[in-house]
């Protein structure tokens, strides 16, 4: 009897063990598979989730981590040449790298932007297609090609002055124009009338394009020295997480954008009405009635915008303005410039906020819109045409996983630090 109590008692001890022992094991093969998972999540898994979609084609973590990275590295080089720039010719650059260190400082700020970017190049590689172009590997190829300045066929020679179209500021002078300006004006701007943007434009985002790529100081012209740039370049882009297809993405992405940008903007007017004007400027009202009495009594308008102009560049062109269009001028200025009729009619006293003007007017056409200003139309309906398309496209953002997942590097100290050694 006791000794089957004693066997019976040693088989239940040893069930007890094997018990432990079992649960034991599957305690470690629980964490062993946690840690594997985590270090597969990690490394693998969360690299592939999604921080957006554009009709179900998706933006992974890694490569937004990758580009986000660009971004600080093209803010950095930025940042470094600016400082070079202000040490070697000894100028105040704190206007340029302040507003740099303080985007570089908010990485949810560069996050959103570049996560905006990645979305309309998805946009403007679906669109295209629809529009009809077509952007091949061998298009791709040839833009990397010249972007690097190598031209197999020869280099593209630059269009001249007159094929481009440019007309000549001024035109030969009517007898009414010659009777008001004695010599032919030479073009000058004025500083006082500097266009002011409106609230709008303040606040108007700035059209989502692909970034710009950093360019290297190599320009290869033979097929190995092309090829070993390329490497050169891929290397740039491969260190933050990128990889050679999303590389090369980027160009893609980029002919889709220039070949709808033309086709969107291919309506808009590249003439508008302008006007040759020139003005007196002086502080007060009172000032204002007296040159303006002085003109109706018959003195010369050149002459008096010399004598009593407070612009500094009426000494030398006797206030004249030169051909402009709308929305080059402030607002009062320009209405009251446009609503004179004939050529050699003299406005009111206008006032805005550099002081009381009198303009005259010396001519009115039709003529090629400034550079500056066609762009900015363009610019606009293409925002325009932008914002409407994307209402169509089904665009998914996951903001946990994108904000989740912005990087922070590289940063700027450590990377001045590491080019230039000490704190900077």
């Amino acid at each position: 009897m006791t000794k089957n109590k004693f066997v019976a008692r040693k088989e239940r001890e040893e069930k007890q063990a094997k018990l432990i022992r079992n649960i034991a094991i599957g305690i470690v093969i629980i964490v062993v598979l946690l840690l594997g998972y985590g270090y597969a999540y990690e490394n693998f898994i969360q690299g592939r989730e999604a921080v957006a979609t554009v009709n179900d084609e998706k933006i992974s973590v890694t490569q937004f981590q990758a580009r986000v990275r660009l971004e600080r590295t093209s803010l950095i080089n930025q940042y470094i040449q600016y400082a070079q720039m202000g040490e070697q010719f000894g100028m105040d650059v704190a206007q340029q790298i302040e507003p740099i260190e303080t985007r570089l400082s908010q990485p949810t700020q560069i996050g959103e932007s570049v996560l905006d970017t990645m979305i309309n190049e998805l946009v403007y590689v679906q669109e295209g297609p629809k529009q009809g172009i077509t952007i091949s590997e061998e298009d791709v190829e040839e833009e990397l090609e010249a972007f690097l300045g190598y031209f197999p066929d020869g280099t593209p020679t630059p269009a001249s002055i007159t094929e481009s179209g440019v007309a000549n500021e001024y035109p030969t002078l009517t007898e009414e124009q010659m009777e008001l300006v004695t010599l032919t004006p030479v073009p000058t701007e004025a500083p006082t009338l500097t266009p002011v943007p409106t609230e709008e434009e303040e606040d108007s985002d700035a059209i989502p394009t692909v970034p710009p790529i950093p360019t290297l100081t190599a320009t290869p012209y033979t097929a190995e020295g092309y090829a070993d740039a390329y490497d050169e370049m891929l290397a740039l882009y491969t260190d933050t997480g990128m990889t050679e297809e999303d590389f090369r993405f980027l160009f893609e992405a980029q002919l889709y954008y220039e070949a709808l940008y033309e086709i969107v903007t291919a309506d808009v007017e590249t003439t508008g009405e302008s006007i040759w004007a020139r003005h007196i400027l002086v502080p007060d009202i009172v000032t204002a009635e007296v040159v303006l009495e002085r003109l109706e009594a018959g003195e010369d308008f050149g002459e008096l915008a010399v004598e009593m102009s407070i612009d500094p560049s009426a000494e030398t062109n006797q206030g004249d303005l030169g051909w402009f269009g709308a929305g080059q001028m402030v607002s009062e200025f320009e209405e009251a410039a446009f609503a004179l009729e004939e050529v050699g009619d003299i406005s009111e006293p206008i006032e805005t906020q550099f002081g009381f003007h009198i303009i005259q007017l010396l001519g009115r056409e039709e003529r090629p819109l400034d550079e500056s200003l066609l762009q900015y139309e363009k610019d606009i309906l293409f925002q325009e045409w932008l914002t409407e398309t994307k209402e169509g496209y089904d665009i998914v953002i996951y903001d946990e996983i994108w904000q989740a997942n912005v990087p922070t590097d590289p940063g700027l100290q450590e990377t001045l630090t590491e080019m230039f050694g000490g704190a900077q």
